[in-house]
């Protein structure tokens, strides 16, 4: 029993003793959406938070590896756009692609609307109110993207499988999908339970002061060098620290949701510095000849990841080099991320070709026969490169094992998309 006090002719109360009110059980997606409608994240000051870049990568990359050979995208989905700042981003970059922006919090959507009025785009962004998980979601946007960013978002979703099926339904024939997304070894991962043995509750945003000065602490302890958590915005920590579900998750469980959705990884940023490493002393064979995917699955189980980059694109048929032996319809593309120098080495009999990288600045070399050079530079010139033309590279172990380096490196893609 609960007592309910009862006012009375403005001065006058009684009070009766009557059954506690029920109240319905509110589902963590509830209290997420509520937190987002508090406090729209990530903030309102569009000129700040563009100047700072937002958190997405580098644009070449994500086209590098999700549309390998292809234009720029023509129509571009930013699920889960909160207050906009990423789609205005992607305005500049992007300024004559069709940019629809969704998100579940009508007042983000507002917020949006009203930076837009304030900033005034030479081409508009659309922006709806949307559940990312609704099955029409396709048919809401209009479908057919070519280019899909979900940045921070399915970290926070009870259940990320409906959202990536929708996304995958919602790209057009050679479309790509940008996800960010909470690694295991992200800070709330350790942080939420060190917060709570100081008695703070830990699953809404509520004595900020009291957090702020943990997290003080908390910064003090960890001088790596990966930032100041006690400074970030109130937006932020509701999101981030305070809230009410977290998929914190290793590479590999994200890289299972996105094959249960047709989703197969491109590659992830992480990958690229993380082969290098292994690259002295020759340790990469240990990986061959699984898929970028699977490499940065693995590499992750060793090194977790905090937050993970990852590309993805619709599953084709296979992804290893040696289908090329079985599927002579199959292609490569040079995915223009790299720049490639050549010079002659052994008198003349090999070439020493040089690959650097501005985005990972990484800088690699290797020594090529006469006939892998020329290949080589075909596929350079031209962009693609069939079963056929690879032939110097696929008759021989190590020619395999390299084509299939460069692929998980980002420098070529495998089985990239062919359709029209």
């Amino acid at each position: 029993m609960g007592k309910v006090r009862l006012a009375i002719s403005g001065t006058t109360s009684l009070t009766h003793l009557l059954p506690a009110p029920i109240t319905a059980r509110v589902t963590s997606a509830e209290r997420i959406k509520d937190g987002y409608e508090r406090r729209p994240y990530p903030g309102t000051d569009l000129g700040r938070l563009i100047k700072k870049g937002g958190s997405l990568p580098a644009l070449k990359w994500m086209l590098a590896l999700g549309r390998p050979g292809r234009p720029a995208p023509s129509r571009v989905l930013i699920a889960g756009c909160g207050t906009g700042v990423e789609a205005f981003i992607l305005r500049q970059r992007l300024p004559k692609a069709e940019i629809v922006a969704v998100d579940f919090s009508p007042r983000s959507i507002a917020t949006a609307d009203r930076l837009q009025r304030t900033s005034r785009p030479k081409r508009p962004i659309t922006f709806l109110a949307a559940d990312l998980a609704d099955p029409g979601l396709a048919e809401r946007t209009g479908g057919h993207f070519d280019l899909i960013s979900c940045h921070g978002v399915l970290s926070y979703v009870p259940d990320p499988s409906p959202v990536l099926k929708n996304l995958a339904a919602c790209l057009s024939p050679g479309g790509a999908v940008y996800l960010g997304v909470n690694g295991g070894a992200h800070p709330a991962t350790a942080l939420r339970p060190w917060l709570a043995g100081f008695g703070l509750a830990v699953d809404a945003l509520k004595d900020e002061r009291r957090l702020r000065e943990l997290l003080g602490l908390w910064d003090t302890l960890h001088d790596e060098g990966g930032g100041e958590l006690a400074t970030m915005s109130a937006s932020y920590l509701a999101s981030d620290i305070c809230g009410a579900h977290f998929n914190n998750w290793p590479l590999d469980q994200w890289r299972t949701a996105a094959n249960r959705a047709g989703l197969e990884i491109a590659g992830t940023d992480i990958l690229p510095m993380a082969l290098r490493l292994t690259m002295d002393r020759d340790q990469h064979r240990f990986f061959f000849p699984g898929s970028p995917g699977e490499v940065a699955a693995r590499m992750d189980q060793l090194r977790p990841a905090g937050f993970h980059r990852i590309m993805l694109r619709p599953v084709e048929t296979g992804g290893l080099i040696q289908a090329f032996d079985r599927t002579p319809g199959q292609s490569v593309q040079w995915t223009d991320l790299y720049s490639a120098r050549f010079r002659k080495s052994n008198g003349g009999r090999t070439m020493i070709v040089v690959l650097s990288c501005a985005i990972f600045h990484l800088r690699l070399e290797w020594t090529l026969t006469l006939a892998q050079t020329k290949s080589l530079l075909q596929l350079i010139e031209t962009g693609v490169a069939s079963a056929a033309d690879l032939k110097p590279w696929t008759r021989t172990e190590a020619g395999r094992r390299l084509l299939w380096l460069w692929s998980a490196l980002g420098a070529i893609a495998v089985n990239a998309p062919t359709r029209a």
